[in-house]
Formats: C-alpha cells, sequence, structure tokens
C-alpha cells in the first residue's frame, strides 16, 4: 500500500472511526490501555523551541536516529515549536496513552526495554528543560516504535544476501504528524503493525508460549535417507514451539509487503510448496523443488511477466568452464551431443571441431540447449525478472519430487505440475482454456513461445519456519538454510556473530543445474563418477 493510503487509514483510526478494534494484547484480555491519571489534563503550551532545538541536537546519534531528529526538527519548525505531549502541568493524556502501549511493546514481540519512555519529576509544574526533555523522548520513542513495529531491528540483506527484502518503512516526519493528529495515539501504534492475518495468528501463539501456555505443534523429523530420491537429509528442526521461532516468523511478516495481491503465487521455501491464492484463498497447492543449502533459494518478491512454453536453456559460464571446455581442448565433442547442445557466436551457430579451444575463450560462446525431453527446464518456465536470475520451470527429473526434503536446486524452483499452474495463471490473465495450454505444451509445439501477461501476477518467495494453522496448532518446518538463527540473532542485537563467508560478498545468483551430471539425475551415480574420474585419460 502506498504511504498515502497508509496514512491516511492512520489518520481515520486517529479520528476515532476505529478505536479498539485492535486493542487485544493477550489472548485473554481485551482490555484497553490501562486508565490515565485523573486530575490535570496538562493544557498545551508553546514557547519551547531553545529547548526542543537543544534536546534535538544533543549527542552523537546513528544513522536512523538523526534522521528521526531532523525529522522532528521540520514538524515542531512548522508549528512554532508547539509541543505535542506536555503542556505546563506534565504530560498530556494522548502522552500518557502512547506511552502505555509502547510500554506494552512485549505484547507485539518487541522489547519494550529498547525505548526510552519520558518521566517527569513529580513536581506541581516541571521546568522548561524537563518539558522539552519529555517531548522529544516521547516523539523519537514514537518514531523508533514505528520502524521496529515494520521491522527494522535487522535489515534483512545485512544478515544474508539471500534475504531479499525492503522494509516497508514509513517517513518519519509523516508518522509524528499522524501520532499528533490521533486522538488515540495508542490505536495509531497498535496500527503500525502488519495486517497479514498470520502475524496476528502468530502473535496470539507467541502470547500463549510466553506466559507459559502448551501450544500443540506439528513438526517435520529428519527424513530418513531416500537412495532414490538423492539421499536428502532434512536438518534437524529446532524446538518447534518455542517463542524465539515464533518470534522470528513474525519479524519476517513485517518485512512482506502490505499488499500481496488479489491474484498471487506464494513459495514458502522450508515447506518446498506453492501456491496459488486468488482472493485471499488458496485454490492450487503443489510441490517443488528449491536450493541445496549451499546454493538457496533466495528470498524477495517480484512481478511475474511470462510463461514460456518449450524455452531453450543458456548454458551458464560456471557449466562451460566446469564441465564443456575441458573436453573440448582435449579435442572431443561427445559432451555437446550428450547433453544435446549447440553453439552460437554472434547469432550464428558455430561448429565446435573449427575452434582451437586451446586458447578460445568458451564464455564468448552462446552454449544452449535446445527444447526437447532432455531440456533441464523441461516444457515451460515461468519468469519473474529479478537481480538473482531466479524462476520456476519444468523438470526430466520427476523422481526428485517423491522426497520429502526437496533441495536439490542451484536456487531456481522446479514446479511438479507445471502444466496446472500455466493453465491457472493464463486462465486469469489471458482467458486461456485449458486445452490451449494443453495444445502448448505439446509435442512439437511453437519453440521458446513467449506469453506475456497482461497484468503482473506478484510472486513471493518466503521462508517461514511456522505457521499458525487454523486449529490452533504451529506447523513447523525445517531451518533448511539457517535463515532463521541469523534472523534471531539480528533482532537479538548480535548480528556481529554471524559467520562470514566470502561468497557473501557477491550477488545471490542462481542457477538450474550446477553440473551437466544434474540434467539427467542430480545425484551422479558411481558410473558418472567413475567417468569423471577417468575423463582426464579417456576420449569422453
Amino acid at each position: 500500500m502506498p504511504i498515502g493510503r497508509v496514512l491516511a487509514v492512520s489518520l481515520c483510526l486517529a479520528a476515532g472511526l476505529v478505536t479498539h478494534a485492535l486493542a487485544s494484547d493477550n489472548p485473554s484480555s481485551s482490555q484497553p490501555p490501562q486508565p490515565l491519571a485523573t486530575g490535570s489534563t496538562a493544557p498545551i503550551d508553546a514557547g519551547l523551541g531553545p529547548e526542543l532545538a537543544a534536546k534535538l541536537g544533543d549527542g552523537a546519534q546513528a544513522a536512523a536516529d538523526r534522521e528521526d531528529r531532523a525529522a522532528l526538527a521540520k514538524f515542531y519548525a512548522a508549528r512554532q515549536n508547539e509541543p505535542v505531549w506536555v503542556g505546563a502541568s506534565g504530560l498530556t493524556p494522548q502522552a500518557r496513552a502512547a506511552i502505555a502501549e509502547i510500554r506494552r511493546a512485549d505484547a507485539w514481540g518487541l522489547e519494550a526495554s529498547a525505548f526510552k519512555l519520558p518521566a517527569l519529576p513529580a513536581s506541581a509544574e516541571p521546568s522548561r528543560a524537563d518539558r522539552a526533555d519529555a517531548e522529544i523522548a516521547l516523539s523519537l520513542a514514537i518514531l523508533k516504535y514505528a520502524r521496529h513495529a515494520r521491522g527494522s531491528r535487522a535489515d534483512p540483506a545485512t544478515l544474508s544476501k539471500h534475504l531479499d527484502r525492503k522494509l516497508p518503512l514509513l517517513e518519519p516526519g509523516e508518522v509524528i504528524a499522524a501520532a499528533a493528529k490521533a486522538e488515540e495515539p495508542d490505536a495509531f501504534l497498535r496500527f503500525l503493525h502488519p495486517k497479514h492475518p498470520q502475524f496476528e495468528a502468530l502473535r496470539q501463539v507467541y502470547l500463549k508460549l510466553k506466559a507459559g501456555q502448551k501450544v500443540a505443534s506439528e513438526g517435520e523429523s529428519p527424513a530418513a535417507d531416500d537412495k532414490k530420491a538423492g539421499k536428502a537429509k532434512a536438518p534437524p528442526a529446532s524446538t518447534p514451539a518455542s517463542a524465539r521461532r515464533v518470534l522470528v516468523n513474525m519479524e519476517e511478516w513485517r518485512w512482506m509487503p502490505e499488499q500481496l495481491g488479489d491474484f498471487y503465487v506464494w513459495v514458502n521455501v522450508p515447506e518446498f510448496t506453492l501456491r496459488v491464492v486468488k482472493d485471499g484463498e488458496v485454490i492450487h497447492t503443489e510441490r517443488v523443488i528449491v536450493g541445496k543449502q549451499d546454493t538457496p533459494t533466495p528470498v524477495f518478491s517480484q512481478d511475474m511477466e511470462q510463461v514460456i512454453f518449450h524455452p531453450f536453456w543458456g548454458v551458464p559460464d560456471s557449466i562451460k568452464r566446469a564441465d564443456i571446455l575441458p573436453s573440448l581442448a582435449r579435442g572431443s565433442t561427445r559432451v555437446l551431443s550428450r547433453y544435446n547442445l549447440r553453439l552460437q557466436r554472434g547469432g550464428r551457430d558455430v561448429d565446435p571441431e573449427s575452434v582451437d579451444w586451446s586458447s578460445a575463450d568458451i564464455r564468448n560462446f552462446h552454449v544452449y540447449q535446445p527444447p526437447g525431453n532432455g531440456n533441464v527446464l523441461g516444457v515451460v518456465k515461468f519468469r519473474f525478472p529479478n537481480k538473482h536470475d531466479v524462476y520456476m520451470h519444468d523438470t526430466p527429473t520427476k523422481n526428485l519430487f517423491n522426497a520429502p526434503v526437496r533441495t536439490f536446486s542451484h536456487g531456481c524452483m522446479r514446479v511438479r505440475d507445471p502444466q496446472k499452474l500455466a493453465e491457472l495463471l493464463l486462465a486469469e490473465e489471458k482467458g486461456w482454456p485449458a486445452s490451449r495450454v494443453a495444445s502448448a505444451m505439446a509435442p512439437g509445439g511453437a519453440q521458446n513461445s513467449q506469453i506475456n501477461l497482461t497484468r503482473k501476477v506478484p510472486v513471493h518467495v518466503t521462508y517461514f519456519t511456522a505457521v499458525a494453522a487454523d486449529d490452533g496448532k504451529l506447523k513447523v518446518y525445517p531451518d533448511i538454510y539457517d535463515h532463521e538463527s541469523k534472523i534471531a540473532l539480528g533482532i537479538e542485537g548480535k548480528a556481529h556473530l554471524i559467520p562470514r563467508w566470502k561468497e557473501d560478498r557477491q550477488p545471490a545468483q542462481a542457477e538450474v543445474i550446477g553440473r551437466l551430471s544434474e540434467s539427467i539425475n542430480d545425484i551422479p551415480s558411481k558410473k558418472d563418477w567413475s567417468r569423471r574420474v577417468l575423463e582426464p585419460f579417456g576420449n569422453y
């Protein structure tokens, strides 16, 4: 939702159109914030300009704090330095309501101790300096609360290059302006949290766990070795119903786009599952294969733009150098014929035997696999352009979908029933009947047939390891990429403890496969291993 719409709705809340709808902070109580202190209503007074300016300029600050203070300086200047939260005799009722709500931050998965709140002396008339200090302290606390409510405790990009989420932060100047106009600042603060139903469902589970109550859970235990499916084994899951795990998943919901879309595709990586959602209802569920632990599928959202039938596969440079060039340099082209690969340069076909591969740079050649039964992309590809070069596609290795833990790819997502996904997408966007999709996917169909979607379809690739079910149970999934522990360290202020590897400094790029042998079977057979060992001595 654009920020203007967010704040417009916020101001509706502030005007009292919606007051206590979001007031519940625990499963056993729906009481509003504690009653305000009786007595003086602390009439607003003006004339704190010098004191406010001094407080806003106090000390060295972090970047976010500097931005907040700059926004407050403009805000107070626009109102001739008239305070919002304090009067001649102390805090206003609105200030006390905001303070009470911030003190209850723990009920929303935040930390109340993270916010410095004003504490005016008990004297009848606080000094001008004390009032200015209280005014700025509460305004800064509100702005910090707004950031934390929207996921800023840890920037996901600093935790892992594979967590590609842009925080839905609001401009501090607009936040403080909306808070100041709110008749009920506590309701305004609650409004800042995610509106996704799953966030609230997880919050209720979190409150029960924090209160020492038991929550029934359903978790995936480590899978036994599966010889047919590549001996994939799930890493052990952390404590299934732990408050820490639920808190991490709540934080991930803070990072999600506010509007997921009326019609969208959702892949939850730890669940190895794809869903198509229309008007809030899941209309299709399917198994997917995701990236291996050392080549993970990135977490991000992007719009799908194209469905491509009978696609060509462009061989990446890594496979060109590792699998193809060594064979060509020895004078053998069998690797090309074995995998049905072709070469081009400058748009023209190239006879590989006409090239001196002892000196040629294979990266200057376009190596591709035309459509066919053995094409690694299968019959259809779903493209949603992104910096990771990730997409969804069909696959000829259907047996891998039988594995309970489906981490076999190099980042891209393989779909078990891509025809059904294509039918849903093209029926929604193009009005295609299923028969037209079947015809496009049939053998002999047009090659590299690119269908551009009229309306972009959001694709959300997520990493939720805990899901609150409708029956009150908590479904847990294995932390296959160790993202859960990284996020936990981030929100605990311990991001410096996350191990950093050299590859972390490079952009997260995905491939369909890592070696040519994977186009036949993701786990090389003994024969494949023997061939690789003996290849330098033979004519392969």
